[in-house]
């Protein structure tokens, strides 16, 4: 009889016990391969923002703040801007010493607008400005290319019923709508985007801004120096890095990604254990079987063979049942708790990576337990008999 089938044989006739140490380290290489690929998903989205970014940032109005408080609890802040932003601080932005390294300034002007009685987000904007530093927006139908050209947000073009080439009345003019921005899943499918120029005269805020966006050229274009140089050129502005907003995700993303790392491991090791001390009762019961073997002229060589066999035949089977029930858990979970986009979550070097590491943590008991196996004494072990 070959050694393959002798360790299939004493597996087969320990059924019960073979299938718990399968399913312990089944959960064990599940988890590792279902949460670090979720978190280490997240975390290459989160990078990529961060890429799609560079280094932007935010030009507000200065503003003096009050807080609310009733019985010591602070329940609100309001904010009483100190002075203005206008266009000619989008030209001044402009230039500054490192104006090399920008990719786009884009003024806004934000407000409420009234439509067939409810109320509406209104933004002003430079359409070429901002479809330069937003490659990601994609438009059902046309780019607005006259001043009177409007895009509509995906939930406000169902609200208003509009699409493409309809006719939208704000205030006392007629605009057109070029098309409607897809799905952004954020405040963007709200709003209205109108030219800057006709927003103020909508709002009687001529050659006024809300705010003002700032883009770079590269991730990793000297940001402290390009707020230093904005906020040095507009005195009454804030100036705010969203690469920083940005990174700060990114740290949290790390946060839990040591912390599924840590758990993972800690399953791990408690299967690695449970493999241990079951290989160890094991060769407890086979002692007999152990005594035989060795009369009839097995050596210790062929023992631990023996041993290791049905070791690694267990850990090879539940690393990839693992593999394969964590691949399917990150598919299936990663949407609703990564709560970002992306075509996969899998990263199959990992995944190699994983069971590679699950077969060591499932060999290693048992290479202890097959020595001591090895080592039993042949007359000891025929006395049991």
């Amino acid at each position: 009889m070959h050694f393959w089938d002798l360790a299939f044989s004493n597996l087969k006739r320990r059924r019960g016990r073979t299938i718990f140490l399968i399913l312990s380290l089944t959960v064990g290489v599940s988890m590792m391969v279902a949460v670090i690929s979720i978190t280490g998903a997240m975390r290459a989205s989160v990078e990529s923002k961060l890429r799609e970014f560079g280094a932007n940032m935010v030009v507000m109005p200065k503003t003096l703040e009050m807080s609310i408080a009733y019985g010591g609890v602070n329940i609100a802040a309001i904010g009483a801007p100190i002075g203005e932003l206008t266009e000619e601080d989008a030209t001044l932005v402009t230039s500054i010493r490192r104006k090399d390294a920008l990719r786009g300034v884009s003024p806004k002007l934000v407000g409420a607008i009234r439509i067939h009685g409810r109320e509406f987000i209104l933004v002003g904007i430079r359409f070429r400005d901002e479809l330069k530093m937003k490659p990601w927006w994609h438009v059902q139908g046309d780019k607005p290319s006259l001043s009177r050209d409007i895009l509509l947000g995906a939930l406000t073009a169902r609200q208003l019923n509009k699409s493409a080439g309809d006719r939208l009345v704000m205030g006392d003019k007629e605009f057109r709508v070029a098309g409607i921005l897809e799905e952004q899943f954020s405040t963007e499918d709200q709003a209205i985007f109108a030219d800057l120029r006709e927003t103020g005269l909508l709002f009687d805020k001529r050659g006024k801004v809300s705010f003002i966006e700032v883009s770079t050229w590269c991730a990793a274009c000297p940001i402290e120096t390009i707020v230093e140089q904005i906020s040095a050129k507009l005195p009454h502005a804030r100036v705010f890095a969203v690469k920083q907003l940005v990174e700060a995700e990114l740290s949290q993303v790390s946060l839990v990604t040591s912390f599924a790392i840590v758990l993972t491991a800690v399953v791990l090791v408690v299967g690695s254990l449970i493999m241990l001390l079951t290989m160890m009762e094991w060769v407890r019961e086979r002692t007999q079987e152990i005594g035989i073997l060795r009369t009839i002229g097995f050596r210790q060589y062929h023992i631990m063979k023996l041993i290791l066999i049905e070791g690694v035949a267990i850990s090879l089977i539940s690393s990839c049942f693992g593999a394969l029930i964590g691949s399917l858990a990150a598919i299936v979970l990663y949407g609703p708790l990564g709560g970002l986009e992306a075509s996969s979550p899998l990263d199959f070097r990992f995944i190699g990576i994983s069971v590679a590491l699950s077969i060591v943590m499932g060999t290693l008991p048992t290479i202890y337990s097959a020595r001591k196996a090895a080592q039993l004494d042949p007359a000891t072990a025929l006395r049991a008999i």
